[in-house]
């Protein structure tokens, strides 16, 4: 029994490190990440040459919202928005507003705004009174899917 579990765990890590080593790769390849990032992650240093570009291997996170989380909103907002601290990539971009009762009441029309990666909105129907869940999902630039959820109400 034990001598599986090691080995799931060396498979888990062999799969891991080539994630690893795919994402720099794509990187390097797209001139976003600097030799020395390369180096620390495996590289070698005959096959990471340098680029003068940002490197980019962060999360995107949220700065803003509209609703605000936990503010309140009109029955009439149209539609609801999220903000990143960067762009996102477009697939698995997400947003779902949900009801008090737990019904999902958005027009599923989710969409990442053409002149800005970093905002993605999603029309509503006008509202009820209530406290309202937004859920949201991302895929950062780094290629790391990243989720949650806000509240906000609306009062008659």
């Amino acid at each position: 029994m034990k001598q599986k579990g090691m080995k799931s765990s060396r498979v888990l890590v062999a799969l891991w490190k080539a994630a690893s080593l795919s994402l720099v790769a794509a990187a390097l390849a797209a001139g976003t990440l600097h030799s020395a990032a390369a180096l620390a992650f495996g590289a070698s240093s005959s096959s990471a040459p340098r680029f003068e570009g940002p490197i980019v291997l962060t999360h995107a996170i949220v700065v803003r919202t509209s609703p605000p989380q936990g503010g309140a909103a009109a029955g009439n907002i149209g539609k609801v928005d999220v903000w990143y601290d960067a762009g996102i990539r477009d697939s698995l971009a997400a947003l779902a507003v949900i009801s008090p009762g737990g019904e999902r009441v958005d027009k599923r029309d989710a969409a990442i705004d053409s002149a800005d990666a970093a905002h993605v909105s999603v029309s509503v129907n006008p509202l009820t009174p209530g406290k309202y869940t937004v859920r949201y999902r991302a895929l950062s630039a780094d290629g790391h899917l990243v989720s949650g959820a806000w509240e906000f109400e609306v009062r008659p």
